[in-house]
């Protein structure tokens, strides 16, 4: 699929809304905003939002950023520097397996390392009860390291908001979540 790959706009943000509420469900995202956003979104050649990665720069000891990096059993070292996190990947079910995706995240981790990122990382939802969903090969794929899985990851979020989860129904939500980790730059 031809499709022109450039920040988030504010104008997006509805066409956005409906892709990752479709996606991952009501209340289970947010945009990222400010000066450390890094969202990145794909328009078809008929204008229509194809695909977005919601990201942002965090310092590395940042608590999910800690929780990637260095796993959920390590201790609260700080270890310093700028990460990207990427928060959401979704692309609509018409553009899906055209590389939009691998576009988006390239894109997304060009501009953090401009920005001084060393490393980018995601949580990767596993559905309770269902099998891994197709971005655990993805990430994996694009280079990222899969880390031990963390259960309930999500549980208090959706408690927090009432969001309902799209596979476990009411709060809270049993899924759980596995890091993927990558070095960014040279080596």
């Amino acid at each position: 699929m031809d499709a022109v790959i450039r920040p988030l706009r504010e104008t997006d943000r509805p066409a956005v809304t409906r892709l990752l509420d479709d996606a991952v469900g009501a209340g289970f995202w947010r945009f990222a905003d400010g000066a450390d956003a890094t969202s990145i979104v794909a328009v078809s050649g008929a204008g229509e939002v194809a695909g977005v990665v919601l990201a942002c720069l965090e310092p590395a000891g940042d608590p999910g950023a800690r929780m990637a990096l260095l796993g959920p059993s390590q201790s609260a070292a700080e270890t310093g520097g700028l990460v990207l996190h990427v928060r959401q990947l979704a692309v609509a079910p018409a553009a899906r397996r055209s590389g939009i995706a691998s576009r988006l995240m390239t894109r997304a981790e060009a501009e953090a390392l401009a920005r001084g990122a060393t490393a980018a990382y995601a949580f990767g939802w596993l559905p309770a009860g269902r099998p891994e969903p197709d971005a655990v090969p993805f990430y994996v794929a694009a280079g990222y390291e899969a880390r031990p899985d963390i259960p309930d990851f999500y549980a208090e979020g959706s408690v927090a908001t009432g969001a309902l989860c799209p596979y476990c129904g009411e709060p809270p939500c049993r899924c759980a979540a596995r890091p993927f980790v990558k070095a960014l730059g040279p080596g």
